[in-house]
């Protein structure tokens, strides 16, 4: 199931263990504590154990009852999952698998702004910035309350100056300031790539990678949702850069060629990686 499910189902059922597993620890955490609420499992009752723990003593630690006749679990964090066991003998087929990558857009959004302290924009960029990574959210609302600390609204402005923006959403940035023809915010935002250590090659990479999806985006007989399946994207990306990028259908050909010659030269030592990413952004502009 998905972390957005949890809450609700658990007001019906505990299951006997759940292993959760994504990418977003935050998520994880926060199942941990609905799942030890819901099976009345106080704090002082749960032991914690690595991957390498015995289960003969995990088994061990679940049948031993607490001084006061309290249940118990145990935690078991590994490298590919966290196991939270509420009944011994417990084997994984019996344990509810509960999804922690990053939820929707719109849902992290929504709880973004279940914080009364964020415009909508505001908390999208927010939420973009942090590719729906709620770990990453929870910190950088943390750091912006701080900041702004006089319980004024946050306003877009604000978080575009605070937050610490992804690479990839920097690279997303970045393309909608070529398709858009602004090529100021487009040098500050590769100024700010840099500056952050990303390799001039990574940039490049990503550029070919969006000169690429826009060609296929343009020239392309399938739906957003096919497109999107195919080049591995979102259904949305797709629509918006045939949008955005409608201007370019004449010349995206001789763009998306003149990255691959580029990317050539630098594999054959002719041109450097810094050189290249200029040439080719001044392609768009």
């Amino acid at each position: 199931m998905l972390f957005a499910e949890l809450r609700s189902t658990l007001k019906t059922v505990v299951a006997p263990a759940y292993i959760l597993s994504g990418s977003d620890i935050f998520l994880i955490n926060k199942s941990i504590e609905l799942i030890l609420q819901a099976a009345a499992v106080t704090p002082m009752n749960v032991t914690k154990f690595d991957e390498t723990a015995d289960p003969a003593e995990v088994d061990a630690t679940l049948r031993n009852v607490s001084m006061f006749g309290d249940k118990t679990a145990a935690i078991i964090r590994g490298t590919q999952d966290t196991r939270v066991l509420l009944q011994p003998g417990t084997k994984d087929r019996d344990a509810v698998r509960v999804d922690c990558n990053p939820m929707t857009a719109d849902l992290v959004v929504r709880l973004i702004m279940n914080t009364k302290r964020f415009t909508a924009d505001a908390a999208a960029l927010l939420a973009g910035a942090c590719e729906n990574n709620y770990a990453r959210v929870n910190n950088e609302i943390i750091k912006l309350t701080n900041h702004y600390h006089n319980n004024s609204v946050i306003q877009r402005a604000d978080v575009d100056a605070i937050v610490t923006k992804t690479e990839s959403y920097q690279v997303y940035e970045l393309s909608n300031a070529l398709l858009k023809k602004d090529a100021a915010a487009a040098e500050k935002i590769l100024q700010n790539l840099q500056n952050s250590g990303v390799e001039d090659y990574a940039i490049f990479g990503n550029l070919v990678s969006f000169a690429r999806r826009l060609f296929y985006a343009l020239h392309s007989p399938l739906s957003d949702s096919a497109l999107a399946a195919h080049l591995k994207g979102h259904p949305y990306g797709i629509t918006a850069t045939r949008r955005d990028g409608r201007h370019l259908r004449d010349r995206i050909m001789t763009i998306y060629s003149h990255a691959l010659e580029l990317e050539h030269r630098i594999k054959s030592g002719k041109i450097h990686a810094q050189h290249a990413i200029v040439l080719l952004a001044g392609a768009f502009l």
